[in-house]
């Protein structure tokens, strides 16, 4: 009931905002005709392909589609022949961060629309540039600001991102963010809420017009549905409702309470103890409550798997030697090509994470072919380059058992139904023009989507090349952080002083951020440290890290009485430098 009412209120903000969505008005053009004929066109809708068909655009709309000698062409239109082409919507991203370098990125890949899940005032500008063609890219679709509850490391609290303390406040921060979906298209959940804090969010979220899409914690899948969300990031949750044995959930539960990252291999292993019979009981209350599910396996689970790891490195990598995307800075390859989380598993480890790919990959199927919404993202900045990956996660859908058809429709009509976009997602008359033309037929093999040969996004044939001069306008500094090493800090040294000079001394350093590659700098020499692995936290937001660091200092650098500064430095990825902390050696 919750749910119906609120997709009632929904729908009929969707009807008021209609043809004056802002979405709608980008990029118009005066007298602008273009015509395609000659392909078969696959219009997302599910109905059976139209061969030589005819397409016709006026302005940034489609004004008719059909076979060959049942549409008009418009007299002096443009006319593309594409013969023995396919033709398919506008792709779509539904799990982006957005950052300053990745418009070509998109463009290229035929991602014609990208949903930025964590939005403030900078992504509306980027947004506008866009939208006012100062800059070519995709659509930018916008989330709220992460409503989340207490974590253990307290990530990214803020005046504009406060911990929510009750359902009142919870309320007022869905309302701070206006009516409608002028400036949010949806409001996003994060860990850590209360059951009754993420229930208040989803009922003001709909009352204002808003679907609720949440990356989970501590609170699974099966709660998620029964207090009315309506869709589910990272498939978080998942694993943590299906889970029979209650020692191992609530392990889970617990690392997802510290902030366990879902991009690490560690979230994948734990679907390995998911209970089959659990796991179908899921599905089917998922299905029945309308929750859509954005599973992103290709940075939550494909990364783990060797064969595509392998495939992906190498294909990344031409794109790394690619001279015009050099505007691309190294702290992103430095991501891009992270994989190093795997290599530091046993054998058990990563046998556990296959048998969680695997469980992973047949929930989905199973999710998909009971009719539930899958939604097509990639987190992408976090380790996927943009564009390509969710090409790359169209085939592991696939792979997980829907069909080519049903993969595409997950990467256009789907995500364009959560976000309640009316006007695209498919290729119909009066739907925005968003389409490309691909040289080979997708519904035969899903890697089509990658043999793109043109890129229709607003009725424009848009620039898909890569230029090492290009410059956003109104870029800002690389945002994302806290996935790979992090900033290290010192709290204490045991000991903190010695009387005896001129002798090997075991240093233990003790404090928070400290990692497998962690340097400790005494006295200015740098020296090879050992994490002291009983105090390991597990995969928090960083992977792994420790609370304790040992370390010999050799007997030549304690050669004086007097103080010595302790640092400890954590390389790229991200990483950083410690506070400094003073070690004495006193007669």
């Amino acid at each position: 009931m919750l749910k119906n009412t609120a997709r009632s209120l929904c729908l009929g903000l969707t009807v008021m905002a209609g043809l004056s969505s802002p979405q709608a008005q980008e990029n118009l053009v005066g007298a602008n005709r273009l015509v395609i004929q000659g392909a078969t066109l696959i219009s997302g809708t599910g109905s059976t392909p139209v061969q030589n068909a005819v397409v016709v655009i006026e302005d940034n709309r489609i004004t008719a589609v059909g076979p060959a000698g049942q549409v008009s062409v418009p007299q002096g239109a443009e006319v593309i022949q594409a013969d023995g082409k396919f033709i398919i919507p506008g792709l779509s991203d539904m799990h982006v961060h957005w950052q300053g370098w990745m418009p070509e990125l998109f463009l290229a890949h035929g991602v014609t629309s990208a949903v930025d899940l964590e939005s403030g005032q900078w992504t509306h500008v980027q947004r506008d540039l866009i939208r006012d063609g100062r800059m070519r890219g995709p659509r930018i679709f916008t989330a709220t600001n992460s409503l989340y509850g207490r974590l253990v490391w307290n990530y990214g609290e803020s005046p504009s991102r406060p911990v929510l303390h009750s359902t009142d406040m919870a309320r007022r921060m869905v309302r701070r963010y206006g009516p409608g979906r002028e400036l949010y298209n949806v409001t996003k959940a994060y860990t850590e809420l209360a059951p009754d804090h993420l229930q208040a969010i989803v009922e003001e979220s709909h009352r204002l017009g808003r679907k609720v899409i949440g990356h989970l914690g501590g609170i699974d899948a099966r709660q998620a549905a029964r207090v009315g969300i309506d869709g589910i990031a990272h498939g978080a949750g998942i694993a943590l409702a299906s889970i029979a044995d209650p020692v191992k959930a609530e392990e889970l539960r617990t690392f997802a309470r510290m902030g366990i990252a879902v991009d690490f291999p560690m979230f994948l292993m734990y679907h390995a103890y998911m209970d089959p019979q659990k796991a179908d009981e899921l599905v089917e209350l998922l299905v029945a409550e309308d929750v859509a599910i954005e599973f992103e396996q290709v940075n939550t689970a494909g990364r783990w798997v060797p064969e595509y790891r392998d495939a992906w490195i190498a294909e990344d990598r031409k794109y790394f030697e690619d001279p015009n995307l050099s505007y691309i800075g190294s702290d992103h390859w430095d991501r891009i090509f992270y994989y190093e989380p795997y290599d530091q598993l046993t054998d058990r480890e990563k046998e556990l994470v296959q048998q969680g790919y695997d469980n992973r990959k047949e929930f989905l199927g199973k999710f998909a072919r009971a009719g539930g919404k899958v939604l097509a993202g990639c987190d992408t900045a976090s380790f996927v380059l943009p564009g390509i990956c969710l090409h790359r996660e169209l085939e592991l859908l696939v792979e997980a058992g829907m069909s080519p058809m049903h993969a595409i429709q997950a990467a256009t009509v789907n995500n364009f139904e959560f976000l309640q976009e009316p006007d695209l997602g498919t290729l119909e008359p009066g739907k925005l023009a968003d389409l490309l033309i691909l040289r080979e037929d997708p519904l035969a093999d899903i890697r089509n989507t990658r043999t793109i040969d043109m890129v229709i996004k607003n009725g424009q044939i848009q620039d898909t090349s890569y230029h090492s001069d290009f410059v956003n306008p109104e870029d800002r500094p690389f945002l994302v952080s806290g996935f790979i090493n992090p900033v290290p800090h010192i709290r204490v040294l045991y000991p903190m002083s010695t009387s005896q000079l001129n002798r090997d001394l075991k240093l233990v350093i003790e404090g928070t951020g400290l990692a497998d590659e962690s340097m400790v700098e005494f006295d200015g020499i740098t020296l090879k440290a050992t994490p002291v692995k009983s105090t390991l936290i597990k995969e928090m937001m960083f992977n792994p890290v420790y609370t304790q660091l040992e370390v010999t200092v050799p007997a030549r650098l304690l050669n004086r009485h007097g103080s010595y500064q302790v640092v400890v430095k954590n390389p790229k990825p991200q990483g950083g430098v410690s506070n400094a902390v003073t070690f004495f050696a006193a007669p």
